[in-house]
């Protein structure tokens, strides 16, 4: 029989992964106010549109490792992996709190790059590496 925290884990991750998407899509409405709490009191036009374009840029890429982490929930192939499991939920809620302190309390818009870097790609490349090893090297029978 196995250990009652293993069988915690796939619920756990599915409502962390589900959390932080849910505050990461939140993010969006919170946007201008994170940009202009990182740019100068009056900043220019250009340069507000700049910092925009940045933070669309990595919101998209969180929603990108997102619908990579949301394949391997829904295929199945990462859910009985106990590390894999371990490394989303330590990182989902991570990157949940950061995002949701980043709403809060009007955080700059660069915050959403520790998200990113820290949180989001972790758990995608650990998704890529599983979906990999499962199906083009057929190193893990799935």
């Amino acid at each position: 029989m196995a250990h009652p925290a293993l069988n915690a884990l796939v619920p756990t991750r599915f409502m962390l992964t589900m959390g932080h998407l849910v505050s990461t899509l939140m993010l969006t409405y919170s946007k201008r106010d994170n940009i202009l709490a990182g740019l100068p009191a009056d900043p220019a036009k250009n340069r507000y549109d700049d910092a925009k374009r940045e933070f669309e840029i990595v919101h998209i890429s969180c929603l990108i490792c997102f619908a990579l982490d949301l394949t391997g929930i829904l295929v199945g192939t990462s859910l009985f992996f106990p590390k894999a499991n371990l490394l989303q939920i330590v990182c989902h809620f991570a990157g949940g709190c950061i995002v949701s302190c980043m709403i809060a309390n009007a955080w700059q818009y660069q915050y959403i790059w520790l998200a990113l870097v820290a949180c989001n790609v972790p758990c995608a490349l650990c998704e890529i590496a599983i979906l990999i090893a499962t199906f083009a090297l057929k190193i893990i029978v799935f």
